[in-house]
């Protein structure tokens, strides 16, 4: 069975491919590693943005504003022995004085190690599932009892921008890459018009021999096909030194918001995925280009 793409060996020499002297094949490969880029930096962020969501949501701190030094122990400990009493929780874990003076030394500097200054005694509290404000505030409830002074900020709370900002992102994200395939559909007409107006001569000679819309519309499709293969192959290959060379400098990051900032093994095969795409839009391109200009023609 022929391919869209192949030819005979003289229908290869009716309209020449040039062998990639032209500048279609280097725009699809550009347009190609953009589009590649922006789909794997957006598959990257919905990445973090998912285990972000199931670890850190699932989190709250719990302070003790108590200016007394020997009451506010106290009340952490029993803060700490009540929280792992309530069902859904499934760890209460206290904070060292030490640890939470370095929390604030990026914003007080050498003075939050005075022993002097009182730091609020902090419980870090870890759900099974992502807490709602009620439930964070009938927490606080129970804990005002024996800390009047206590707070319980959940995680979720201040992740919320982060996450509407991830959402964005995405959204952004596949516009780009919308707005890329776009353009690239309209290089091919383009370019599908200019090589039909070069060789119309010919395209005229296999007119008068017999020759169909469709033969013509099967030479156009396989010289953009081969376009489209070497610059999909090449796009791929450089959007894949790319991505592993930022994945590696991620990586090396302290763990927060972007530690999970990676392509997960889906995003890969969308990635092989989108040239051969890419390669299949082009040929309709094309064989629509051609066929709608040759009505016109004749």
């Amino acid at each position: 069975m022929r391919l869209p793409f192949t030819a005979n060996p003289h229908e290869r020499q009716l309209i020449p491919d040039g062998r990639f002297t032209g500048p279609m094949p280097w725009v699809m490969a550009i347009m190609l590693f953009l589009s590649l880029i922006a789909a794997a930096a957006a598959l990257a962020l919905a990445q973090s943005a998912r285990q972000g969501s199931e670890s850190l949501s699932r989190q709250a701190t719990v302070q003790i504003l108590e200016t007394d030094a020997d009451a506010r122990v106290a009340q952490q400990r029993e803060v700490a022995s009540l929280l792992r009493k309530q069902p859904g929780i499934t760890a209460a874990t206290l904070v060292p004085e030490s640890e939470a003076r370095a929390l604030l030394e990026p914003w007080l500097g050498d003075i939050a190690s005075d022993s002097g200054i009182p730091v609020p005694a902090l419980v870090e509290v870890e759900f099974s599932n992502a807490p709602d404000a009620a439930r964070l505030q009938s927490i606080k409830r129970d804990l005002s009892r024996i800390a009047p002074s206590v707070r319980i900020d959940g995680n979720a709370q201040w992740l919320k921008p982060w996450f509407d900002l991830i959402a964005s992102m995405l959204w952004l994200a596949l516009a780009i890459v919308l707005l890329l395939l776009f353009a690239t559909g309209a290089t091919v007409a383009l370019a599908v018009r200019g090589a039909l107006n070069t060789h119309k001569g010919t395209i005229e000679i296999m007119h008068m021999m017999g020759g169909t819309d469709l033969q013509v519309a099967r030479l156009f499709q396989r010289r953009v096909a081969l376009d489209s293969l070497f610059g999909g192959v090449l796009g791929l290959a450089l959007a894949v030194v790319v991505i592993l060379s930022l994945g590696e400098r991620v990586a090396a990051l302290e763990p927060g918001l972007l530690a999970g900032a990676s392509v997960p093994l889906y995003g890969w095969l969308l990635l092989l995925f989108i040239p051969v795409a890419v390669t299949g839009l082009s040929m309709a391109m094309a064989r629509w280009t051609v066929l709608s200009a040759l009505k016109k023609m004749l």
